[in-house]
């Protein structure tokens, strides 16, 4: 509770909400009978549930919650040396708790119909997509990563692990049938007024073969359902005659993740996109996006803090800052929209340990900085945000439900809000 204490005071113009986002991400939330009872009437769908279910014999619990103040949504980290904790009050609403500190009320998105049904071959819909918040959803056309095979994978990563359990347990397969994903999706569009489809998946050393995948899956899932407000691509950074593909099929926006910025952490650190693509040629491919989708449409995220873990080799908190820094003012004057993931650590990648992660500050004055960047460029219209401190009109790059794992962006949405009722501080 101190911390959290020293957090408000130390970020003095940043709004509550941001800090509680920030430090939860950071430090988890603890587990609770309240927020496992809440699985059962919650939306548990993706990979993640799915295997603490199958692998540990747990009880899926919700993958994100949502402020009713503001609907701020935060992703949910199961880590029982967190202060905050998700409670019902004595009128069963839930509430997050820092300490015995109230910091209101919170809800979670409901659990859908489609939970409970299967498509025509009898796979569970659950499986085979993951709903993020009440409008969106999320589906791979691959869930393989070849990189890890080889030894390759990026240091960081927790997916490309909890993919190969998936497939070992049969619980997912490498390459999906369209078809059948597509079915889902369109069993699931039943339930969910869809919004924003986002297309997410593993990764190969031929990234042509690798794009094929994504423009099979697209073409199936809209040959069942109509074209949705956002469609958005998540992936390695595919070449132009491929990103043009997208374009024509109807994808608005591109995500390709750069993960790591300093030039020689990049072999070390992403051995395997080091040898596919490189860090020169990635940085290109985001270029070629800007002149196809446009500025507001195109999207890099870096795994946050990871560049400064406690290695030999690694930077230092403050070259770290200075080094993200340089990449969010480099990225943006090429009109390609940066932001970061608060790092988990975890001896399973790598054999980092869950300590090493930076403290939460580090990551509220990277927020700052982006946020501040943003501004200076003028990058928040092209977002979708006539004026700041209110919602943006449509999702696209800046959907605060999808992006629940990162906070950047709550600052337009929460800078200069006005609210009813004060939030309550300690």
């Amino acid at each position: 509770m101190k911390y959290f204490e020293k957090l408000l005071d130390q970020f003095p113009d940043t709004p509550r909400n941001i800090i509680v986002h920030a430090d939860v991400l950071r430090r988890g939330v603890k587990t609770s009978d309240d927020l496992q009872n809440a699985g059962a009437e919650a939306c548990i769908t993706g990979l993640t549930n799915k295997l603490m279910e199958a692998a540990f014999d747990k009880p899926p619990i919700p993958s994100q919650f949502h402020f009713k103040a503001d609907e701020t949504t935060v992703d949910i980290k199961i880590d029982d040396r967190s202060p905050y904790e998700i409670k019902k009050d004595e009128e069963g609403k839930y509430r997050l708790f820092c300490g015995e500190h109230d910091l209101g009320v919170v809800w979670f998105t409901k659990r859908p119909s489609y939970i409970d049904k299967q498509t025509s071959n009898g796979k569970d819909v659950s499986s085979m997509i993951m709903q993020r918040g009440p409008f969106c959803i999320l589906v791979s056309p691959l869930d393989f990563c070849a990189y890890l095979r080889k030894g390759e994978a990026c240091k960081y990563c927790l997916l490309s692990m909890a993919m190969e359990v998936g497939i070992q347990k049969k619980l997912t397969e490498a390459i999906p049938d369209f078809d059948v994903l597509a079915e889902a999706v369109d069993i699931a569009c039943e339930d969910v007024n869809l919004k924003d489809l986002k297309i997410c998946g593993g990764a190969l050393y031929n990234t042509r073969k690798e794009a094929s995948y994504y423009k099979k899956c697209i073409e199936a899932i809209l040959n069942r359902i109509d074209m949705p407000e956002e469609l958005t691509v998540f992936s390695q950074a595919f070449e132009k005659e491929d990103q043009e593909d997208f374009k024509g099929l109807g994808v608005q926006n591109v995500l390709f993740n750069l993960e790591v910025w300093n030039e020689n952490l990049w072999p070390e650190l992403l051995p395997g996109k080091t040898k596919a693509i490189g860090r020169e040629e990635w940085i290109k491919r985001l270029d070629d996006a800007v002149d196809i989708f446009g500025r507001g449409h195109v999207g890099s995220s870096f795994v946050g803090g990871f560049e400064c873990a406690p290695r030999p080799g690694f930077l230092t908190p403050d070259e770290a800052l200075k080094s993200y820094i340089e990449a969010f003012e480099f990225l943006i004057k090429r009109g390609v929209v940066p932001w970061f993931t608060v790092w988990t650590a975890s001896p399973l990648v790598g054999g980092f340990s869950e300590d090493d992660p930076p403290p939460t500050e580090f990551y509220l004055k990277l927020g700052v900085a982006v946020h501040e960047l943003l501004e200076k460029y003028g990058v928040y219209p092209d977002l979708g945000f006539p004026k700041m401190g209110v919602n943006p009109p449509t999702l696209g790059l800046y959907c605060y439900y999808c992006y629940s794992m990162q906070f950047t962006r709550d600052y337009p949405r929460l800078v200069g809000r006005e609210y009813s009722e004060p939030l309550t501080t300690v």
